[in-house]
């Protein structure tokens, strides 16, 4: 027991270390990372295990290595699952703050008003923006709403390193017979 528990603890002290210099903010390598690390804290635990009982014969010190393992792995699944959670659920991302979103937005002079904004979580490093953003009517006489259409991507893409929005440009007339704004 004692044999192979120190050659699995070699084994992951070498896997965890390949994986501690990947990216880990990717759910994908996160879990693989915890995976291995949890592996490494259970082939730790059964040599201190074999240890003891070696020396001193006491049998159980198998048993509480493996719950003392087990928690840790409780532990490790929890933030694994919470943060699938926030992608399964397209959550808002625990960075982003909505009212800094709209109030950035609407630095912009062009733009009146901001309404129907939502952020979503799409994937680990993804996160998407939508928003109904009302316009000067100016912009869309001049044809200047498509420099603002840009000025609004390039203003969340440097604030809040959002690649992917989409807006639906409104001449401030509109909201008189929208239905269900928020």
């Amino acid at each position: 027991m004692l044999v192979v528990a120190l050659v699995g603890v070699v084994v992951n002290i070498a896997a965890t270390w390949a994986l501690a210099r990947a990216n880990r903010s990717s759910l994908n390598v996160a879990g693989a990372f915890a995976h291995v690390l949890t592996d490494l804290y259970a082939f730790i635990g059964t040599a201190v295990a074999g240890i003891v009982i070696l020396v001193t014969g006491y049998t159980r010190a198998d048993a509480i290595a493996s719950l003392v393992v087990v928690a840790l792995m409780l532990h490790a699944a929890w933030g694994l699952l919470r943060d699938s959670g926030r992608v399964l659920l397209e959550a808002a991302p625990r960075e982003v703050d909505l009212d800094e979103v709209r109030g950035h937005l609407l630095d912009l002079p062009e733009v009146v008003a901001v309404h129907d904004l939502h952020v979503w979580t799409v994937t680990s490093n993804l996160s998407a923006v939508s928003a109904h953003v009302v316009v000067d009517e100016l912009c869309f006489q001049n044809g200047f709403a498509p420099q603002v259409l840009d000025r609004l991507q390039a203003c969340l893409g440097g604030h809040f390193d959002v690649e992917h929005s989409t807006f639906q440009l409104e001449p401030a007339g509109h909201a008189r017979h929208e239905t269900g704004m928020h």
